[in-house]
């Protein structure tokens, strides 16, 4: 092999390596919103769907009670970081936030309404998502069985 020709082989192999190799910024990770969120004023992650057999919601003369569950397959912290940025754009305003045996729970409050965001891991099954974010609003005058 010529000179010429290993130079131009090493060339080839740094063109495949480097852009493999990505500088941290420091910033976190904020995924992207779901198109059309389930619930106007509360944002969703893209990539995750309404589990509708656990759902429910009710809406009754400006009152609500909803209580979703959402799957999906992105990391927790990438989850928690959504919300603790998209949430204020709904006029939520965060009250409290735990990290407690591996779930976050991120409390939010707005005008009369409380809304609860809890991100979890739950045991994965063969092809199915494996994190569950339960997003509870509710009226506190309104009756509960939430």
């Amino acid at each position: 092999m010529t000179r010429q020709s290993k130079s131009w082989l090493y060339i080839a192999a740094l063109a495949l390596i480097l852009p493999g190799c990505k500088k941290e910024t420091g910033a976190p990770t904020i995924l992207p919103s779901r198109a059309q969120p389930f619930v106007a004023d509360v944002p969703v992650p893209k990539g995750f769907n309404l589990d509708r057999e656990k759902s429910d919601h009710s809406y009754t003369e400006g009152r609500r009670k909803i209580k979703h569950f959402y799957m999906g397959s992105q990391d927790l912290q990438s989850v928690r970081n959504f919300y603790y940025d998209k949430m204020p754009s709904g006029q939520w305003r965060l009250v409290d936030e735990t990290l407690a045996s591996g779930v976050y729970t991120l409390k939010y409050k707005k005008f009369e309404e409380a809304c609860e965001v809890r991100i979890e891991k739950i045991p994965a099954k063969l092809f199915k998502p494996s994190t569950q974010i339960v997003v509870t609003v509710k009226t506190p005058h309104l009756e509960s069985n939430y």
